[in-house]
């Protein structure tokens, strides 16, 4: 295979629409009934509104990765360790969102935990008075969890002809967080010094992520 030149180089990836952007992405949350109810109920929540502004203000988000674990087998032929494949071990998933004037993700999740923990929540713009528990029962873990849908878009449409997707992005690929949960969620700093946006940090566990790549209009499901 021969060198390429520069021009060759910027031609052809021109052709294949350029490098891919870190800013065009979106994330959902597909949470449980049980959950949708207490959200609605304690925190005024309503329908899927936390898909809307708090997810818009997402600043960083990233998709998981994996490693394989392998176990050492002495090899029959000349002693030598080799190191199959045992099993897939994914990375936890984190992200941050810029709080707006309302703060409906440090709501949102805040809601959230409350619902895994079972903690009471009789009035939760009462600032006094709040219910003292000793002893806390849990709500069911299928309960809690939901399946977190990332999904990848890019301004370039290798179907397209001209490669330009008009008034749309092109939809490249979804990841999937199966049974996934906020197991954290970072203190919020405030400063009396220059102005600045306020952020929130949140880690998730979930069971396995699930990569789906759209390849000619069909989508392909396939573990990761």
């Amino acid at each position: 295979m021969t060198l390429k030149s520069v021009t060759s180089f910027l031609s052809n990836l021109q052709k294949s629409g350029g490098p891919s952007s870190t800013n065009q992405f979106d994330i959902s949350f597909a949470v449980t009934p049980q959950l949708s109810r207490f959200l609605s109920e304690k925190y005024g929540i309503v329908g899927t509104s936390y898909n809307n502004l708090m997810v818009d203000m997402i600043n960083e988000a990233q998709i998981p990765g994996t490693s394989l674990t392998s176990q050492d087998v002495k090899s029959v032929h000349k002693g030598i360790n080799m190191k199959p494949a045992m099993a897939k071990v994914y990375n936890e998933m984190d992200f941050s969102c810029i709080l707006d004037v309302t703060s409906e993700a440090f709501k949102f999740f805040t809601a959230w935990q409350q619902f895994i923990q079972g903690a009471e929540v009789r009035d939760p713009s009462a600032t006094s008075g709040k219910s003292y528990s000793r002893a806390l029962a849990q709500n069911y873990y299928s309960e809690y969890v939901c399946d977190t849908e990332i999904k990848k878009y890019e301004k370039f449409d290798p179907k397209s002809v001209s490669g330009v997707v008009a008034g749309t992005n092109y939809h490249t690929y979804t990841v999937k967080l199966i049974k996934a949960y906020p197991y954290m969620m970072s203190s919020i700093p405030f400063s009396s010094a220059g102005s600045g946006v306020v952020k929130l940090s949140i880690g998730m566990y979930y069971e396995y992520a699930e990569y789906t790549p759209f390849i000619n209009s069909k989508v392909i499901p396939v573990d990761v």
